[in-house]
C-alpha cells in the first residue's frame, strides 16, 4: 500500500482537525501507511482518533518577524527530509498554513490540497497581508498543487472563478461521519442539572465564540422569539467573545448562565466546550447556524443525524449544499426558503431588525411544527456516509 502524509496545523477541536484525524485513523485501516505531521509545536491533546503516528514539527521558540521566517524555514525542512524518509507516495494537507508548506516542499510525490473554507468571504483574510495572500500566494501556490480537495460544490467555484485554479485540478469531497457513533453518544443520560436546562424547548448552537459564528445575533433573536415561545438558547463552544456575549445579555434583561459557574435558571446558557455535544442536541428542539462564512459546517451536518430540525443561514459555503436546496442563483438567499428539515435564511452579518423578525418567525414555526419523519432526515444525510467518502478518498490517493 501506498505511504501517504497527511500535514494539519494542530490537533484540536475544530472541524478541520476532527476532518484530518479521523481520514488518518481510516487511511491506516485500510491498510495505507499513514504518517500525520502537525506543524504547531504546541497542543498535544487528541479529541479525535488518529493514525499510530503522529509527528510534531516543534520549530524553535522564534520571535519577531525574522523568528517568523526561520520558523517557516524550519518546517519547510522538516517536512522535505519526512517526506524523503518515508518515502511518501502522496501527501495531503489541511487549511492554509499547511497547504503552503505541502506545494513548497513538493519532490515526486502526489500533492493534494483540501479546501476547508472560503477564501473570497474570510474576514480574518484582511489588510495588506490579506491582499498578498488572495492575489499572489493563493493563485500561484495552489496552482502547484496535484490535485485539490473542496469539501463543497461552491468552494470550487470560488477557487476557479476567483483564484483561477484550473477545473481539472479541482474534485469535490464532503465531510463523514459516523452516524452509528453520534446516536450512541446522543443517548449519554444527561446530568440533573443539565436536565433542567430542557425544562423548555432549547434552540442549540455550536461552534467557537468568534466573529465568524455571529451568536451574538442569535441572542438578539432569542429576545423576539420569547415574545412567542418561553424558550431558551444554548450555545456549545469557547472563545474570545464570551464576556462580549454575556453582556449583551444583560444589555436585552436575558439572563446568562455561565456554564462554568455552575446551573442556574436562564435564558441562554453558555456551555463552554463539550467533549459531546451529541446529548444536547438530541434533547434540543431546533439547531440554530449563524455563521457569515463556513466551508461544511460539521455542525449542522451533526444535527441532522441527530435528526433535529435546523435553521441556517444562507452563507458562503455549505449549508445550502448540505440541505440540498436546488436551483439557488449564485448571491445569498434574501428571503426564508423552508424545506422538509429546516430552513435556509438570509444571512445575520448586520444588525437587520427586519431579518432578525424573519428568522424569529421561522423559528418559532419550528417550534411549534411536529418534528419531521425521521426518512427525511436521512434524505440528506445518507450523502455523508463513512464508506461513501472514503472510498472518494482512496480514489484520490490511487489516482
Amino acid at each position: 500500500m501506498k505511504n501517504v502524509l497527511l500535514i494539519g496545523s494542530e490537533l484540536g477541536k475544530g472541524g478541520a482537525e476532527r476532518s484530518i484525524s479521523l481520514l488518518s485513523y481510516y487511511l491506516e485501516e485500510l491498510g495505507y501507511n499513514v504518517t500525520l505531521c502537525i506543524l504547531s509545536g504546541t497542543g498535544r491533546e487528541r479529541f479525535y482518533r488518529t493514525c499510530k503516528k503522529v509527528v510534531f514539527t516543534d520549530p524553535p521558540a522564534y520571535t519577531g518577524i525574522i523568528g517568523k521566517v526561520k520558523a517557516w524555514r524550519y518546517r519547510l525542512n522538516f517536512i522535505k527530509k519526512l517526506k524523503r524518509e518515508n518515502n511518501i507516495d502522496v501527501s495531503i494537507s489541511f487549511l492554509e498554513g499547511p497547504d503552503y508548506v505541502n506545494v513548497l516542499t513538493k519532490g515526486k510525490e502526489k500533492v493534494v490540497l483540501s479546501i476547508r473554507g472560503s477564501k473570497m468571504h474570510d474576514k480574518v483574510i484582511s489588510g495588506m497581508m490579506g491582499t498578498v495572500r488572495k492575489k499572489a500566494l493563493i493563485p500561484q501556490l495552489y496552482r502547484k498543487a496535484d490535485e485539490i480537495v473542496c469539501v463543497t460544490n461552491a468552494l470550487g467555484d470560488e477557487l476557479s472563478e476567483h483564484f483561477g485554479i484550473p477545473i481539472t485540478k479541482l474534485t469535490t469531497i464532503y465531510n463523514f461521519y459516523e452516524p452509528a457513533e453520534i446516536n450512541r453518544l446522543a443517548n449519554e443520560t444527561l446530568t440533573a442539572e443539565e436536565q433542567q436546562i430542557f425544562s423548555r424547548q432549547v434552540i442549540i448552537t455550536s461552534g467557537r465564540l468568534h466573529v465568524a459564528k455571529e451568536q451574538d445575533k442569535l441572542i438578539r433573536i432569542l429576545n423576539l422569539v420569547k415574545q412567542t415561545t418561553n424558550t431558551r438558547l444554548m450555545i456549545l463552544g469557547d472563545g474570545e467573545l464570551k464576556q462580549s456575549f454575556i453582556d449583551l445579555c444583560t444589555s436585552l434583561d436575558l439572563v446568562c448562565c455561565d456554564w462554568q459557574e455552575g446551573y442556574k435558571d436562564a435564558d441562554v446558557y453558555l456551555m463552554g466546550f463539550q467533549q459531546n455535544a451529541f446529548k444536547f442536541y438530541k434533547h434540543s428542539s431546533l439547531f440554530a447556524l449563524s455563521s457569515s462564512w463556513e466551508g461544511f459546517p460539521n455542525v449542522l451536518a451533526e444535527a441532522l443525524i441527530c435528526k433535529i430540525p435546523v435553521v441556517s443561514t444562507d452563507c458562503p459555503t455549505g449549508p445550502r449544499e448540505i440541505l440540498n436546496v436546488p436551483g439557488l442563483g449564485k448571491e445569498p438567499v434574501v428571503t426564508c426558503i423552508r424545506t422538509e428539515v429546516g430552513s435556509l435564511l438570509p444571512m445575520l452579518n448586520i444588525i437587520n431588525e427586519e431579518r432578525f423578525a424573519m428568522w424569529a418567525k421561522e423559528i418559532n414555526y419550528w417550534l411549534a411544527s411536529p418534528k419531521p419523519a425521521t426518512e427525511e432526515f436521512e434524505k440528506l444525510t445518507d450523502r455523508f456516509t463513512l464508506e461513501a467518502m472514503l472510498k472518494e478518498w482512496q480514489r484520490v490517493i490511487e489516482n
